[in-house]
């Protein structure tokens, strides 16, 4: 990664400015501190929940969920998310944050963007946010970090169902992706144990995964300056196993557990994307789909939804 030593960009969070610096490939943040509960829950050191400050709705929403699925509120701190109208575009380029070609397409009429792809002040703000939680997960030296996103819907029995899939994840992972789309269909070939597959490069969302401190590492270094939205940009150093097999995402080392365990809701709307790309979306609809992709039977109960 290309980066300018020492320059920072001001970003605003839990109503106060911050200053995200960039010293080498590591991402370190002034004034913005986590908070150590003091608990280190039996599978995750950590489980941090990205919230907007103007999204109380959501934060209520996901310690709904965490409390559905088992945790105690003192096993998860909220992290406070980065807006991303309020980012200053111009100077988080000069930064090294966005690259050239990511400003441009930034600053296209919507309706040529492609969408879900290109980036958003939305899209900025949330690679903002995974990249200030990276620095802390990467300084911290965590084993295995849950980073959660206020959208995500949880099983009840999710720990049970974690830790079984856990068995069979090779211990080379720096990414363990616990929710996610397979837009292309391509995890059966990649599959190396039962529920468990190697990501492939067409993998989409960020709502929820497991990272070590090497993962976050490795995560700064790979994603940054910005291309494309976060998710696309995680998933572009990909590897052929052998001649004729799918690529599949390399660096960081990262697998995916497919069907996935956790759902990404879409009942309340985004705050990443901008418009619907031209497409009519029941956003319902997509949600009770997701969740029979999942393997979720009925929708209501495993949601959680009123």
């Amino acid at each position: 990664m290309v980066l300018r030593r020492n320059c920072c960009v001001t970003v605003t969070t839990n109503c106060r400015n911050v200053d995200v610096c960039l010293r080498g490939s590591l991402a370190v943040c002034g004034d913005y501190r986590y908070v150590s509960c003091g608990f280190r829950p039996r599978l995750f050191d950590a489980v941090f929940v990205m919230n907007l400050d103007r999204r109380p709705d959501r934060w209520e929403f996901a310690t709904q969920q965490l409390r559905r699925a088992g945790f105690q509120e003192e096993e998860y701190t909220r992290f406070p998310a980065v807006e991303g109208e309020l980012v200053d575009i111009s100077k988080a380029h000069g930064c090294g944050l966005i690259s050239r070609l990511g400003l441009l397409r930034l600053r296209e009429p919507e309706m040529r963007r492609i969408w879900g792809m290109d980036l958003s002040p939305g899209a900025v703000g949330c690679a903002l946010s995974h990249a200030l939680l990276w620095a802390q997960i990467a300084a911290s030296r965590f084993r295995a970090a849950l980073v959660v996103e206020d959208d995500s819907m949880f099983p009840e029995d999710f720990h049970r169902k974690y830790e079984e899939r856990l068995q069979h994840v090779p211990e080379d992972w720096d990414l363990l992706y616990v929710s996610g789309l397979d837009t292309a269909g391509q995890t059966p070939q990649l599959r190396v144990a039962e529920g468990v597959s190697r990501v492939p490069q067409m993998h989409r969302t960020t709502n929820c995964y497991v990272v070590s401190h090497r993962g976050a590492r490795l995560l700064l270094e790979v994603c940054f300056p910005i291309i494309y939205q976060l998710d696309t940009m995680m998933t572009m150093q990909t590897a052929v196993g052998s001649p004729g097999s799918q690529p599949h995402v390399a660096v960081p080392m990262c697998y995916t557990l497919q069907p996935p365990l956790v759902v990404q809701a879409t009942r309340m709307g985004t705050d990443i994307q901008s418009g619907t790309g031209g497409v009519c979306r029941d956003e319902k609809e997509e949600e009770r789909a997701r969740c029979r992709a999942a393997g979720w039977m009925d929708h209501e109960e495993a949601a959680g939804a009123s």
